[in-house]
């Protein structure tokens, strides 16, 4: 009898232990890899583009359904440190479902604004900001704390990305992207999305070009004064699109929610398109956590995928 209780207690013991590790090996699983499959992909480095970036070549990303031809760009921008190799896929195949191509552009995304324009060189300059997120979109004006090129800038590197997929990939019919006149984007049938500094850059940019819309995830928090926070002049500047075509997001718990809310206010963003986060963060896989876990939980959550797709709108 006691051998037979023995036995019932140890199998008990391992059933529990094998449900203990399934539940473990299923949370880690939450984020499967996306198959795309089912899309045309392209690779293209930024020197096939345009032979005179010598900096930052890792390659341009775009993934588009071949069956739609005439719908929208969804342009997206990483956040620092950040690059084409690790992009937020559930995201991306929400964006693809909604109709949009994407382009996730490659450009030089360190330093960041927060890095090079606080302390003493801040209050030297109070329009720091402005004037790295001016350099670093366009290149056209000389800004000495960062080595970006005018062929390394966000607008010369989409624009020459542009022209080089309407010669080299007649399926995607790209012409239809670029003013034929001028060479230059058509704006309006572009969107953007950022995370983080590219967020900043897509707010940035909705104030100096009809965008079809932008979507920013945590974008930057600029200051004027890094010791009271003042957010940078920058924000108080009008749109150029309209306040109901601008998105934002981030989280609760992340260590700027303060300042994001403020500038979401600044920006004149409605508040039905400004989204405050507060689901749990998602079970992570790496046992490595950031020092501000919160601030990628907008574009690397699915839970969030009815706001995605909300922000997101039509790519058709």
């Amino acid at each position: 009898m006691e051998k037979k209780t023995s036995l019932s207690t140890m199998i008990l013991c391992i059933l529990l232990i094998m449900i203990s590790l399934s539940a473990n090996l299923a949370a880690q699983q939450v984020s499967p890899a996306i198959d795309f499959s089912a899309y045309k992909t392209l690779k293209v480095k930024p020197s096939e583009a345009d032979p005179s970036v010598k900096n930052w070549d890792s390659a341009h990303s775009v993934i588009y359904d071949k069956a739609i031809k005439n719908n929208k760009v969804l342009l997206w921008l990483t956040g620092t440190g950040g690059s084409t190799d690790h992009v937020p896929q559930s995201f991306f195949k929400t964006a693809l479902d909604q109709g949009y191509r994407i382009i996730a552009l490659s450009f030089m995304s360190t330093p960041g604004v927060s890095q090079v324009c606080k302390g003493d060189y801040l209050s030297k300059n109070v329009d720091c900001a402005a004037e790295f997120r001016r350099k670093r979109i366009y290149g056209d004006h000389t800004f000495l704390p960062i080595p970006d090129q005018y062929q390394d800038a966000i607008i010369p590197r989409l624009t020459k990305l542009l022209q080089y997929l309407s010669k080299n990939d007649k399926e995607g019919t790209w012409s239809q992207y670029l003013n034929q006149s001028t060479g230059k984007p058509i704006w309006s049938k572009i969107a953007i999305v950022g995370q983080s500094q590219g967020g900043g850059m897509a707010e940035f940019i909705a104030q100096h070009e009809s965008v079809a819309r932008i979507i920013s995830f945590s974008g930057g928090w600029d200051y004027s004064d890094s010791k009271t926070k003042k957010i940078a002049g920058w924000y108080s500047q009008k749109l150029v699109i309209s306040p109901q075509n601008v998105f934002a997001t981030y989280h609760v718990k992340e260590a700027a929610a303060t300042e994001l809310a403020e500038i979401c206010k600044e920006l004149h963003i409605p508040a039905e398109n400004v989204f405050a986060l507060d689901q749990p963060m998602i079970q992570r896989t790496n046992k490595r956590t950031p020092s501000n876990p919160y601030h990628v939980e907008g574009i690397k959550n699915p839970v969030y995928q009815p706001i995605w797709i909300k922000m997101l709108g039509s790519g058709l």
